[in-house]
């Protein structure tokens, strides 16, 4: 993240911190155990928040047909998941003046074309609309979220899998200050082109670390569960929440897996068919591939392969298309919007 002016930064977070607390004061908070701290991959289960219905949409909200997360691609004998990326380009430039710091980017499930993208700390709960080419089609105001932290989003299904949501990551920790708690807002994605006024409609999901403190900038939502991924010099943890909760507990987060990258990850997405799981660092991009019936963890205890790194700055952002291509983009004022095109 880019410490323009840790004074600054330093002043937001506390008062950030002492609103956060004061919102979680009002709740009654239940009694978690929490789980052992583990290594290595875990078999899925069912979280324990509860299930409920997500909020009507604002606009239209249905998923486009070839959204799934049932992996339906096998490769080919002695093939990677990285093999068929190989072509760069640069589409386009971000030409939203406010767009300054982009952390977190995800392609629209209902708007072809469109990309959503937010700034990391120092904006508000906002998000902001950019076209194939880096048009600006506008920024938007989450009604009732705040921002700590924002450091990265997904887009696709809640608990009803024809309907689109945007989850907005409020994850980020440097200076620890967080007592491992984070939240993931959730909210139906809209047409950007309809919205009057604020994005309606978002929920609040409350998580804790079961082991520790950690800073995270990266996570991607599949199979009714959010993945966070911590980021470290030294190792990557993976840890799992659920996507569908109706944001009336604060759930503990399950470890996943213990991954050594050398190199710190900074986002994360997966593919629309979930055949493709994608970390992102400064410099890297791993990929693995989900076979068939694979659940997720099992596919991160894999090998991974390195994919195409465009040239950035300082990237952060990373969001597969519809077509199995992925875009990238970087902090910094005007960046070019990168696109990695997913050949045969």
């Amino acid at each position: 993240m880019d410490r323009r002016s840790l004074l600054i930064l330093i002043i937001i977070a506390a008062a950030a911190v002492v609103v956060s607390m004061a919102l979680v004061a009002a709740r009654d908070e239940p009694t978690v155990e929490a789980a052992p701290s583990t290594s290595g991959a875990v078999p899925d289960s069912t979280t324990s928040a509860p299930v409920a219905t997500d909020p009507e949409p604002t606009a239209s909200t249905t998923v486009l047909e070839s959204t799934t997360t049932t992996p339906g691609v096998t490769l080919a004998p002695g093939t990677t998941a990285c093999d068929p990326y190989e072509t760069v380009n640069v589409v386009g430039t971000v030409a939203s003046v406010d767009l300054v710091e982009a952390s977190g980017m995800a392609a629209s499930r209902t708007s072809p074309g469109v990309l959503w993208v937010h700034n990391d700390s120092g904006d508000g709960a906002r998000v902001y609309a950019v076209g194939s080419d880096g048009a600006d089609l506008g920024g938007f105001d989450i009604a009732g979220a705040l921002a700590f932290d924002w450091e990265d989003m997904a887009a696709g299904p809640g608990s009803d899998p024809a309907q689109s949501m945007l989850f907005f990551g409020d994850i980020g920790d440097n200076f620890s200050i967080r007592s491992g708690r984070v939240t993931v807002y959730r909210v139906p994605e809209p047409d950007p082109g309809s919205i009057d006024g604020s994005i309606e409609g978002a929920v609040p999901l409350e998580f804790r670390y079961p082991d520790g403190v950690y800073n995270a900038e990266a996570l991607f939502v599949g199979d009714g569960s959010i993945f966070f991924i911590t980021k470290d010099r030294d190792e990557a943890r993976v840890y799992r929440g659920d996507a569908t909760g109706d944001g009336s507990e604060i759930e503990t987060l399950e470890l996943v897996i213990v991954l050594d990258l050398g190199a710190e990850v900074s986002g994360a997405d997966m593919s629309w068919d979930g055949s493709t799981i994608a970390f992102r660092g400064y410099k890297t991009v791993w990929m693995w591939h989900r076979p068939p019936g694979t659940q997720i963890a099992d596919a991160l205890a894999a090998e991974p392969c390195t994919a195409p790194s465009p040239d950035e700055v300082q990237g952060e952002s990373i969001a597969f298309l519809a077509n199995g291509s992925y875009a990238t983009v970087s902090e910094g004022s005007h960046p070019d919007l990168h696109v990695v095109e997913r050949g045969s």
